[in-house]
């Protein structure tokens, strides 16, 4: 199973597949039986990955460094929440609805595992089309019905989970320049932050030290109650704001001088 599992998570962005490579290890070894494989008529189209975590269902509560931190507090005293590190749908089963099915099933996962809580940390993929775009900001943007802009957190906030943290360094890691040279293909000429394919923010390549760090946010989601708050309003009870800084379409003012010239016959 765990080699079925490695290659679904081989379908990740290669720069964030090895840099979680350890991660997934540790997993395996330390915590196999919250770790799962969907099948669809037979076939391995998507991986779980979870932890036991101790978490008393308030949005303080919940791990402040993400991944990281889920990671090193997994199996502490008092454990009992089931802590969904990551969903991966095979690329060849992308587009199906699977995501979906598996984001409605965890809670039915959890009772299985005789837990009390279900506490799920969301990537939002399609972010890495608009790596510039702060995080806060991005996750507030909505569609015309209010849902969220992105598709998975839209997924998620449709069968019912609901933000309970934003973390800003969810996943941290650090790699040696000559493998951010191969995840870019493109020569590094000197320090400064850097697109990667598939990452959801810049990576901080530093050529003075040989080295680049990536940090990537997260949300944290969690089944809440169907109410009258708005997506909105639920990312900021999760301290998560896009802030107050509007971005206004600029309009170039003329002087009445410069506009009776334009305006002026030929």
């Amino acid at each position: 199973m765990a080699e079925v599992a490695a290659a679904i998570e081989r379908d990740a962005p290669p720069f964030l597949a090895e840099l979680t490579h350890g991660h997934r290890q540790h997993l395996t070894a330390t915590a196999p039986e919250l770790s799962f494989v969907v099948l669809e008529e037979g076939r391995p189209v998507a991986v779980v990955r979870a932890v036991r975590l101790r978490w008393d269902g308030s949005s303080g509560g919940a791990p402040g460094a993400g991944a990281g931190e889920a990671l090193a507090r997994a199996g502490e005293p008092g454990a009992k929440t089931f802590a969904v590190l990551d969903v991966m749908v095979a690329f060849g089963a992308r587009g199906r609805g699977i995501g979906r099915r598996v984001l409605a099933a965890l809670d039915d996962r959890r009772r299985e595992t005789g837990l009390e809580r279900l506490l799920v940390l969301l990537r939002p993929h399609t972010k890495a089309d608009y790596p510039l775009v702060p995080f806060a900001r991005y996750a507030a943007f909505t569609r015309d019905d209010g849902e969220p802009f992105d598709p998975w957190l839209r997924t998620a906030w449709q069968v019912g989970l609901r933000p309970v943290r934003g973390v800003d360094r969810s996943l941290v890691a650090r790699a040696g320049l000559d493998d951010w040279r191969r995840w870019l293909e493109v020569e590094l000429p000197g320090s400064g932050p850097y697109l990667v394919p598939g990452a959801i923010k810049p990576a901080i390549l530093e050529t003075e030290r040989d080295e680049g760090r990536y940090r990537e946010p997260h949300l944290w989601a969690a089944p809440g109650p169907t109410s009258h708050v708005g997506w909105i309003d639920a990312l900021a009870a999760a301290g998560v704001v896009a802030g107050d800084r509007q971005h206004r379409e600029v309009r170039r003012r003329r002087s009445p001088e410069h506009a009776d010239r334009s305006e002026a016959p030929r």
